[in-house]
């Protein structure tokens, strides 16, 4: 049985920038294995700053080598990376008064252990063997783990930085839609009869939302696989990052038999596009049990994830629209 206790999320974008006259020149040193600060004044700041922290003046590029030695300031230990970290195993966060700069940088020290990292710790600047010209080309390890290394300059300057913004969050299920969820393992579509009303709702929300009043599991009940399209539309996929669709494909809302509450977010995609019409009565088929997902459902919409694996004409007379017409969207 899968785990319905929470909808788990995650938003993610690409985007480039140009990196400017400063930051351009501190990746590209990155990439070819040095560390560059840049003067102002009496001082040497690293990571390079376009502006005087203490007086806002425009710097001139005025580039200076430190390092690749540094000392461990403070730090705080990452026991349990998640795959947002720069590593993979555990390591440190820590702030590294580096050669040859009057600012510390704030990077990741590869430890074989937490009990090796202490303030003071001497630290070497280390580089990864695939570098792209971004701060995480570069990381520390302990003075006595460190080794040789033959960095090859690479070609031409890092003019663009590539990114990857992502925000992965959770949200915890309602007991409602968790009997839903259960049900829909299960091949069964439940919704809820309304106290008040009579009228049922699928899926719901636990409450029927014109007469304001709960509902319980004891209001629960099962609907049939059989329906009315009452609206649709054809979505035409748009290129974009991480597009998987390719091919036109139908997504629409089905009035089940015995529901007064339309079901939403219905794929479609074995019924022709020219045939496809509001009125025509379907059923739907579920996927095999071991095959089906849950991806996408939450606490607010009507959707069914991956768990249908089709929906197809029953061969019945389509319903006439005044019959379904208030549940148009």
């Amino acid at each position: 049985m899968a785990d319905f206790e929470s909808a788990r999320y995650n938003l993610e974008y690409p985007y480039q920038r140009t990196t400017g006259p400063v930051t351009g020149p501190f990746l590209t040193a990155l990439r070819d294995g040095k560390l560059l600060g840049i003067r102002a004044g009496d001082r040497i700041l690293c990571p390079p700053l376009e502006f005087d922290p203490d007086t806002l003046e425009e710097l001139e590029p005025d580039f200076v080598e430190v390092g690749p030695y540094g000392v461990v300031v403070n730090w705080t230990w990452v026991a349990e990376p998640t795959p947002k970290h720069p590593l993979e195993e555990p390591f440190a966060f820590a702030t590294i008064a580096l050669e040859g700069s009057d600012t510390p940088i704030v990077h990741v020290v590869k430890a074989s252990s937490v009990a090796v990292m202490a303030r003071g710790l001497r630290v070497k600047a280390m580089y990864r063997e695939q570098r792209v010209g971004a701060i995480t080309d570069v990381y520390f390890v302990p003075e006595n783990e460190a080794y040789d290394q033959k960095i090859a300059k690479g070609k031409g300057d890092v003019e663009i930085s590539q990114h990857l913004i992502s925000l992965d969050y959770e949200e915890l299920f309602g007991p409602t839609r968790r009997r839903y969820l259960e049900g829909l393992a299960r091949g069964v579509l439940i919704g809820q009869k309304s106290p008040a009303s009579g009228k049922v709702y699928i899926p719901s929300k636990g409450y029927d939302p014109i007469e304001r009043v709960p509902m319980t599991e004891a209001d629960d009940v099962e609907l049939p696989h059989t329906g009315t399209i009452c609206s649709y539309t054809i979505i035409t996929p748009t290129a974009y990052y991480g597009q998987k669709e390719t091919e036109p494909y139908i997504r629409a809302s089905i009035l089940l038999d015995d529901s007064d509450d339309p079901l939403g977010q219905q794929d479609i995609r074995t019924i022709p596009l020219d045939e496809m019409r509001a009125g025509m009565r379907v059923k739907c088929i579920f996927k095999p049990e071991a095959e089906r997902d849950f991806e996408g459902i939450d606490n607010r919409w009507g959707g069914t994830g991956g768990v249908i694996e089709r929906w197809e004409p029953t061969g019945e007379p389509d319903i006439p629209f005044e019959v379904f017409s208030e549940h148009v969207y």
